[in-house]
């Protein structure tokens, strides 16, 4: 018995080994088959990366050009420099009627208006008719025109009969003297009341009537008449203007930093056309704002076009007379990429140039506009493409759009 024990024993102990030697091959079985996918799947992630950067080499490829290419598209490398870029200064302004070429017309009498002859905006005549009123007090004048005509002809033909008279030894030399001076009188009467008629603008025949007349040449402004009203002797009734030379007007503030003189030509902008006109300085107040420190500036308007209209708005541009020197470059250099600037530098290759877009920050802009300051990217050594950028940025457009595809 003890002897079928110690076989079982036996057998019991193979039977645990056989099991874990079974549970070991499967195990190598397992991981045999598991390793082949795994290094297909790392050469696979391997194959995609080396793919990867592939397309990312030929997606930042540079643009090249050769000499020959560069002479054809008309492109021109410079340097950039350090050279002035003058600070413009902009400050609203107004355009407003030059009062030394203006003309205020008022009556000369107190009257009732028949007619009106013009209209608003319309363009007169120095001389020319603008309204006719009816003016008792003219009438009077007219009628003492009239006596005194009267008494110079009576006084004449008494005069002319003393002479005779005096001549032949019939008359007493008093009664020629008393004569002569009756009608010298009278004289002086006819050319007081004549003078008095002329003053106001009337003649002797008018019958009353007097007719309002423009004192200058140029543009009914204001007109504050209608027919059937009685005016007034101080009534305001036309205000023509000669839009041909016009004033600007501006405030020029404490903290400007540019001296403004007399007769010095500044130029200013329309906001509706952007178009640029000049005009010259004619006064400064003589002392600043007492609250604000503030000068006000007219200038004279130097064009005569249509388009500059009093009451008109516009903008003065001054110079701020900086003179640092900064790093400045062509602006037709410029180029918007992506919605920043830039500008492209070139780099000697082999096979011609090799171009690469700049990002930069960018300062002034000179008057001109030929200079523009750059701010950061480049220095004052750096070469770069001065003329003929546009074509760059095009190509480079191109290949973005094709590696896009």
């Amino acid at each position: 018995m003890s002897v079928n024990l110690k076989k079982n024993s036996q057998w019991l102990w193979v039977g645990v080994i056989a099991a874990v030697t079974a549970i070991l091959i499967g195990l190598l079985v397992l991981n045999s088959k598991n390793k082949p996918a795994s290094s297909e799947a790392s050469e696979e992630h391997e194959h995609a990366e080396e793919e990867g950067e592939g397309h990312h080499d030929e997606g930042e490829k540079p643009l090249m050009l050769t000499a020959q290419q560069m002479q054809e598209q008309n492109l021109k490398i410079e340097q950039a420099e350090l050279g002035e870029v003058a600070q413009l200064q902009t400050y609203p302004a107004k355009l407003v009627v030059n009062t030394d070429r203006q003309a205020h017309v008022s009556p000369s009498f107190s009257g009732r208006v028949e007619a009106v002859y013009v209209e608003l905006g319309q363009q007169v005549k120095k001389g020319q008719a603008l309204a006719s009123l009816l003016v008792p007090d003219l009438v009077d004048q007219q009628a003492n025109l009239q006596i005194a005509q009267s008494n110079l002809d009576l006084t004449r033909q008494d005069y002319e009969r003393e002479r005779s008279l005096w001549s032949q030894g019939i008359s007493a030399k008093q009664d020629y003297q008393r004569a002569y001076n009756a009608y010298q009188q009278a004289q002086i009467q006819v050319k007081a009341a004549r003078s008095r008629l002329s003053a106001f603008g009337a003649g002797s025949g008018s019958g009353g009537r007097y007719t309002l007349t423009a004192p200058i040449a140029g543009t009914v402004s204001n007109k504050d008449i209608v027919v059937g009203e009685n005016v007034q002797l101080a009534d305001q009734l036309f205000i023509i203007n000669q839009l041909d030379q016009l004033w600007l007007e501006f405030i020029l503030p404490s903290t400007a930093n540019m001296n403004v003189q007399p007769n010095q030509q500044i130029e200013f902008k329309s906001l509706q056309t952007g178009n640029v006109f000049t005009a010259q300085v004619q006064s400064l107040t003589t002392e600043a704002d007492a609250q604000t420190g503030r000068l006000q500036v007219r200038a004279k308007v130097l064009a005569n076009n249509s388009e500059l209209r009093p009451n008109l708005m516009v903008n003065v541009e001054l110079n701020s007379g900086s003179t640092q020197k900064v790093t400045r470059v062509k602006a037709q250099a410029i180029q918007q990429v992506e919605g920043k600037d830039v500008i492209f530098t070139p780099k000697i290759v082999k096979t011609g140039f090799e171009f690469e877009p700049v990002t930069v920050q960018l300062g002034q802009r000179s008057k001109d506009g030929q200079w523009v300051e750059v701010v950061k990217g480049i220095n004052p050594s750096q070469r770069y493409v001065a003329e003929g950028s546009f074509l760059l940025k095009s190509e480079l457009e191109k290949g973005e759009a094709e590696h896009g595809h």
